[in-house]
């Protein structure tokens, strides 16, 4: 009896096929934009968690006014003999505006006593910079932006006077997530670009032998800088988590009016028997289709037309974001306000997602055809025919 209702109701999508194909395109939209957004949010925090392995445990920061400046380099020294610190460094970065592209660069220092980017997979083009020479490593899209070729120079706004920077490599795209926007250069041109002095630093970064006490850490080093800044890892990781959760809810939020007049528009279009339908109805309670049986035939179609459309939208959701790159939704999750990184993204999806999407959407749409199946079921024939 089951596969003749089933039969039946596909029969019936069949027969009303423009109808049952325009409401399965808009919900399959609808499922594409919230799976789109839920995949690239959890891909997005993957990312984040995996740059977070090279953060630093814990950074410090000297505080003046509310507002972190300059740190000394001599104040790196003095948490080198915490019990658990495994090193203390002075770290010179900082940001720069380009009136070019009307946003801000971020200058990282490298000194030569930090591994090449030779051999790591770091470089797509060119080599690394050779301490001394004015030289620099810029992330692609920046070089896109900039119209700049391996070889070509760049003079940077800085406070005091500092020769132009030689691009000899540029980022691969594998860490556009964190250098899409990035220039390293040596050391002493990263002074003269932030206008910071020979014995000063942007910040402090400690790496402790045990993380699970960077807590403890952070709080020596409190007591020794008083008004400090101190980020540990785990918080810092948490605020990424926070700031795509908050993006990915303010465009989950944008979808729900779509999604409710999708469905407000489906329980309209079902209600509304046309002649055709009643007929139908009429001759299935005349060869002894029962009440139970007609509701479970228009549940039937209500269920087809809907499991079919979340299976394309999610499936086209998945092709959107890493097939494609997430055009068009990738820069308002990740943040960028002018670079936006090309790394292709890794795949993240979880089963509970992909059943919570189903549900939301299947449920409703599905919920939604009770009470017009129900006002069909209960027609008598005659009634139905004259109809």
């Amino acid at each position: 009896m089951t596969k003749t209702l089933l039969g039946f109701a596909l029969g019936a999508l069949w027969r009303r096929r423009a109808r049952s194909i325009a409401l399965g395109v808009g919900l399959a939209l609808t499922v594409m934009l919230v799976g789109a957004v839920l995949f690239l949010t959890e891909a997005l925090r993957a990312e984040a968690e995996r740059g977070a392995v090279a953060l630093p445990d814990v950074v410090v920061q000297r505080l003046v006014a509310g507002r972190p400046t300059a740190v000394k380099i001599a104040d790196a020294k003095a948490f080198e003999d915490i019990d658990s610190v495994k090193t203390s460094r002075a770290r010179v970065w900082g940001y720069v505006f380009l009136p070019a592209i009307q946003g801000n660069v971020t200058i990282v220092a490298t000194r030569p006593d930090v591994p090449t980017l030779e051999g790591t997979g770091a470089l797509a083009t060119g080599r690394d910079l050779v301490h001394g020479k004015h030289e620099m490593v810029a992330g692609a899209p920046l070089a896109r932006a900039l119209g700049l070729l391996v070889g070509d120079s760049l003079g940077l706004p800085s406070p005091r006077p500092s020769p132009p920077l030689a691009l000899v490599g540029t980022f691969s795209s594998a860490v556009d997530l964190y250098a899409a926007d990035v220039i390293v250069c040596d050391e002493d041109d990263a002074r003269a670009i932030l206008g910071l002095a020979p014995d000063e630093a942007t910040d402090i970064a400690i790496d402790v032998k045990n993380p699970e006490e960077a807590r403890i850490v952070a709080g020596t080093v409190l007591d020794r800088m008083p008004g400090a800044r101190v980020v540990e890892k785990r918080a810092l990781a948490r605020v990424y988590t926070l700031a795509y959760g908050r993006r990915a809810g303010l465009l989950l939020a944008a979808c729900i009016p779509a999604l409710i007049a999708l469905l407000v528009l489906a329980l309209d279009r079902a209600s509304g028997l046309s002649p055709d339908e009643k007929r139908e109805i009429a001759i299935l309670k005349a060869i002894g289709f029962s009440i139970r049986d007609v509701l479970s035939v228009k549940m039937l179609e209500a269920f087809v037309v809907a499991s079919l459309a979340a299976a394309l939208g999610i499936l086209a959701a998945y092709a959107w974001v890493f097939w494609l790159g997430a055009p068009g939704l990738r820069g308002a999750l990740v943040g960028w306000s002018v670079l936006y990184p090309e790394t292709k993204l890794t795949p993240m999806v979880d089963l509970a997602e992909l059943l919570g999407i189903a549900a939301a959407t299947v449920g409703p749409f599905v919920g939604l055809s009770v009470v017009p199946a129900w006002r069909a079921a209960i027609l008598e024939p005659m009634d139905a025919m004259r109809g």
